[in-house]
């Protein structure tokens, strides 16, 4: 906009200059005010476009007008002067968006347009209205180009500020997301400290547990020695059998608290892997849906249910076969285990069943469990998944 605005400059001085050379003789008045009216063009030029704080741009373009109508009365032979009106109406219609502002500039144009003319019939006795007309369908042309910049320009504005608006959403959601990332790394690293934390307690209460048992049975052992040799042999078969739960405990509680980045599904097949190798139990795994949808929360609790359902199977019922499936949907993960042991009528729940259902409880699962005679043991757990959809303008 910066070359149209000094192009505006231009054309009054260029239009001044032409009229300033055709002043016949040395006609020192006329000449001094046609330097005064290039003058005031452009202290009006600077008024208008460089004075931010004058509160009167529309008095100094109707000003303007007054003054580009001065060369048509001084100079009756022509009709150069409707030049400068054109200039001044593209700065009405630039500056000035009101409809009712332009039809009393078209009002007062017209009114001086006519007087200009009666001035040259008085003065050369003829009017040339082809001339005139031409000049008249040019101001009418730059009224309509002036109305299309100051539209442009509008356009321009608004764009900028949408942009600008655009940008700033942006950023405020970037910050958002960096507030949500950081957030959800301190809850992974707090469900990490939980989960270590509930680990220690099991291997405090179940290896504690089984050696305080383990010591009891050697004390007993060592008593019966001496006395009764084959109850000895049968108690030190005990201390064996606890030495060695004890010990499956360890294993598995110190592969919970390693470090390595592990994806979930490698985890499993590597404890299910682990445990037929050691017991001979054969696993069967059945997957629905995709498995990134379960969130890494919930990994462990997921790991620890499946360890305890395989040892649980072999230990309490003699399975050979254990049936894991698994469904990932996008609201909830379902996972259930049947083994083909022993079952039993009733179910007691020991320590471990206890633990799983505390487990699951605190993650907001819900966990059920069944059994009968020569059909095995099946276990259940449900996690309901919290989904959070963006749209624009908040969540839902």
């Amino acid at each position: 906009m910066g070359w149209l605005i000094n192009l505006r400059v231009v054309m009054f001085l260029l239009i001044s200059c032409m009229y300033y050379l055709r002043i016949p003789g040395p006609d020192l008045f006329l000449k001094g005010l046609l330097i005064v009216i290039a003058v005031g063009f452009m202290l009006n030029h600077y008024l208008i476009f460089y004075k931010e704080a004058f509160q009167h741009g529309l008095r100094i373009i109707y000003f303007d007008g007054v003054l580009s109508f001065g060369y048509g009365y001084l100079f009756p032979h022509s009709t150069l002067y409707l030049i400068l009106v054109g200039v001044v109406t593209v700065t009405l219609f630039i500056l000035v968006s009101e409809s009712k502002k332009h039809r009393i500039y078209g009002l007062f144009f017209g009114f001086l347009w006519v007087t200009v003319m009666v001035s040259t019939f008085l003065q050369t006795g003829k009017i040339d209205i082809i001339d005139n007309l031409v000049s008249i369908s040019f101001v009418a042309f730059t009224a309509v180009v002036g109305n299309l910049i100051r539209k442009l320009i509008e356009a321009s504005e608004v764009m900028n500020d949408q942009f600008l608006q655009l940008n700033e959403a942006h950023e405020e959601l970037s910050s958002a997301h960096q507030q949500l990332q950081e957030y959800s790394d301190q809850a992974e690293e707090s469900a990490k400290i939980r989960e270590r934390n509930r680990i220690a307690r099991e291997i405090h209460d179940t290896v504690g547990h089984k050696m305080t048992a383990l010591f009891v049975q050697m004390e007993l052992a060592y008593e019966l020695i001496n006395h009764d040799l084959e109850k000895a042999r049968d108690t030190m078969n005990i201390c064996k059998d606890l030495a060695q739960e004890a010990l499956e405990e360890v294993r598995f509680s110190v592969q919970a608290l390693k470090e390595e980045e592990t994806t979930f599904l490698s985890s499993v097949n590597k404890l299910l892997n682990e445990f037929h190798q050691t017991t001979g139990l054969k696993s069967n795994i059945e997957i629905q849906g995709d498995p990134s949808h379960i969130p890494s929360r919930l990994h462990p609790t997921l790991i620890r249910m499946i360890q305890e359902s395989v040892t649980n199977a072999k230990r309490h019922g003699d399975a050979t076969v254990i049936s894991i499936k698994l469904e990932c949907g996008t609201e909830k993960v379902r996972i259930e285990v049947q083994d083909n042991g022993k079952g039993a009528s009733m179910i007691t729940p020991g320590f471990g069943l206890k633990t799983m259902q505390d487990r699951i409880n605190e993650m907001g699962g819900v966990l059920s469990y069944g059994s009968k005679p020569s059909q095995g043991f099946h276990i259940t757990a449900e996690f309901p998944l919290n989904e959070k959809k963006w749209a624009i303008g908040g969540t839902s």
